[in-house]
């Protein structure tokens, strides 16, 4: 699960409330075994973007002027089927509509050839 917040969110813009919202979810979520691992990502203008259209790497330092939407964070999810992660993301993301942040997009993908080591 990507979390996709408006491109011009700042740290300090995020609720308090949401804060102490998400604490409880993810420790029952951790507990639970379906939250396996989520962290929050620096900004845009602190990243890289390598490309390679060219046929050579091309690094190009943020911020992107063309982003509309930037990744945040992620989350990994343990869940039997798609429509299960989509109920424990859809958790998440009313976290967010209840305190005030309405505008998050989850991006729900699987985790292709995943291998445990």
């Amino acid at each position: 699960m990507s979390i996709l917040p408006p491109a011009d969110l700042k740290p300090e813009d995020v609720p308090a409330g949401l804060m102490e919202a998400m604490g409880p979810w993810m420790e029952k979520s951790l507990a639970s075994g379906a939250l396996v691992s989520t962290g929050g990502l620096h900004p845009a203008s602190s990243g890289r973007r390598l490309q390679g259209g060219s046929g050579a790497v091309v690094v190009t330092d943020g911020p992107f002027a063309e982003a509309k939407e930037v990744i945040g964070g992620y989350a990994v999810l343990e869940a039997p089927d798609m429509d299960a992660a989509a109920r424990i993301a859809g958790e998440f993301l009313q976290l967010h509509i209840d305190n005030s942040m309405p505008d998050v997009v989850l991006e729900l993908r699987e985790i292709a050839g995943g291998v445990n080591i």
